[in-house]
Protein backbone atom coordinates (compact mmCIF):
# COMPACT_ATOMS: atom_id res chain seq x y z
CA UNK A 1 0.00 0.00 0.00
CA UNK A 2 1.33 3.31 -0.64
CA UNK A 3 2.56 5.60 2.00
CA UNK A 4 1.03 8.50 3.67
CA UNK A 5 0.57 12.07 2.09
CA UNK A 6 1.57 14.11 4.76
CA UNK A 7 4.67 16.40 5.45
CA UNK A 8 5.68 15.10 8.73
CA UNK A 9 8.67 13.50 9.15
CA UNK A 10 10.24 11.78 12.84
CA UNK A 11 9.76 12.58 15.62
CA UNK A 12 6.41 14.15 14.67
CA UNK A 13 4.87 11.55 12.13
CA UNK A 14 3.28 8.55 14.15
CA UNK A 15 1.52 6.92 10.80
CA UNK A 16 3.65 3.66 10.45
CA UNK A 17 1.66 1.17 8.28
CA UNK A 18 -1.78 0.84 6.64
CA UNK A 19 -3.94 -1.98 7.76
CA UNK A 20 -6.89 -1.40 5.67
CA UNK A 21 -8.70 1.70 3.29
CA UNK A 22 -11.46 2.37 1.33
CA UNK A 23 -13.02 5.79 0.08
CA UNK A 24 -14.70 6.19 2.93
CA UNK A 25 -12.57 4.52 5.79
CA UNK A 26 -8.76 3.74 7.43
CA UNK A 27 -7.55 1.68 9.54
CA UNK A 28 -3.68 2.49 10.47
CA UNK A 29 -1.03 1.51 13.07
CA UNK A 30 0.56 4.39 15.02
CA UNK A 31 3.32 4.03 17.43
CA UNK A 32 5.62 6.41 19.60
CA UNK A 33 8.50 6.59 20.94
CA UNK A 34 7.02 7.35 24.53
CA UNK A 35 3.65 6.66 26.43
CA UNK A 36 1.86 9.29 24.19
CA UNK A 37 -0.30 12.18 25.58
CA UNK A 38 -3.94 13.39 24.94
CA UNK A 39 -2.38 15.54 22.27
CA UNK A 40 -0.11 13.01 20.52
CA UNK A 41 -2.85 10.65 20.45
CA UNK A 42 -4.98 13.59 18.71
CA UNK A 43 -2.42 14.13 15.87
CA UNK A 44 -2.36 10.79 14.84
CA UNK A 45 -5.87 10.01 14.16
CA UNK A 46 -5.56 13.74 12.44
CA UNK A 47 -2.15 11.79 10.39
CA UNK A 48 -4.11 9.01 9.82
CA UNK A 49 -7.21 10.51 8.24
CA UNK A 50 -4.31 10.58 4.80
CA UNK A 51 -4.66 6.69 5.12
CA UNK A 52 -8.52 7.15 3.14
CA UNK A 53 -8.04 6.48 -0.58
CA UNK A 54 -10.39 8.73 -2.32
CA UNK A 55 -8.87 10.19 -5.37
CA UNK A 56 -10.47 13.80 -4.50
CA UNK A 57 -8.57 13.70 -0.89
CA UNK A 58 -5.19 12.21 -1.82
CA UNK A 59 -2.12 14.29 -2.42
CA UNK A 60 -3.55 17.36 -0.94
CA UNK A 61 -2.29 18.51 2.39
CA UNK A 62 -4.87 18.72 5.15
CA UNK A 63 -5.19 20.97 8.07
CA UNK A 64 -6.79 20.23 11.07
CA UNK A 65 -9.54 22.84 12.62
CA UNK A 66 -11.43 21.49 14.83
CA UNK A 67 -12.13 19.17 17.46
CA UNK A 68 -15.38 18.10 18.90
CA UNK A 69 -16.28 15.27 21.77
CA UNK A 70 -13.20 14.00 22.29
CA UNK A 71 -13.30 11.35 25.31
CA UNK A 72 -10.27 10.16 26.82
CA UNK A 73 -11.96 6.74 28.07
CA UNK A 74 -8.31 4.83 29.09
CA UNK A 75 -5.39 6.07 29.93
CA UNK A 76 -2.46 4.87 27.22
CA UNK A 77 -0.06 2.67 29.00
CA UNK A 78 1.82 1.08 25.56
CA UNK A 79 3.37 3.00 22.42
CA UNK A 80 1.69 0.99 19.76
CA UNK A 81 -1.87 0.98 18.79
CA UNK A 82 -4.70 1.30 16.28
CA UNK A 83 -6.62 4.02 14.71
CA UNK A 84 -9.88 3.69 12.68
CA UNK A 85 -10.68 6.75 10.72
CA UNK A 86 -14.11 7.17 8.83
CA UNK A 87 -15.29 9.97 6.57
CA UNK A 88 -18.85 10.78 7.58
CA UNK A 89 -18.88 14.10 4.92
CA UNK A 90 -17.16 16.16 2.85
CA UNK A 91 -18.21 19.40 1.84
CA UNK A 92 -15.79 21.26 -0.59
CA UNK A 93 -12.69 21.62 0.72
CA UNK A 94 -13.51 20.09 4.78
CA UNK A 95 -13.58 16.41 5.09
CA UNK A 96 -15.44 15.85 8.59
CA UNK A 97 -14.41 12.50 10.12
CA UNK A 98 -14.85 10.63 13.52
CA UNK A 99 -12.06 8.15 14.85
CA UNK A 100 -11.81 5.74 17.37
CA UNK A 101 -8.13 4.34 18.77
CA UNK A 102 -7.41 1.51 20.46
CA UNK A 103 -4.90 -0.24 22.24
CA UNK A 104 -5.76 -4.23 21.52
CA UNK A 105 -9.18 -4.07 21.70
CA UNK A 106 -9.58 -1.54 24.18
CA UNK A 107 -10.68 1.95 22.76
CA UNK A 108 -8.42 4.41 24.43
CA UNK A 109 -9.64 7.91 22.71
CA UNK A 110 -12.91 8.59 20.64
CA UNK A 111 -13.71 11.84 18.55
CA UNK A 112 -14.48 13.57 15.80
CA UNK A 113 -12.24 16.39 13.85
CA UNK A 114 -12.45 18.71 10.57
CA UNK A 115 -9.76 18.66 8.02
CA UNK A 116 -9.59 21.68 5.17
CA UNK A 117 -8.01 20.61 2.11
CA UNK A 118 -5.65 22.62 0.32
CA UNK A 119 -6.47 23.44 -2.83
Amino acid sequence: MPDFAIPHTAPLRFVKTLISTNEQNAQVEIAFDEIPTLGMLLEAAAQSSSGIANQNINGRVGFLVTLKNIKLLSEPNTQNFQVTTTLDHKIENYMYLTFSILDKSINIVTGSFVIALSE
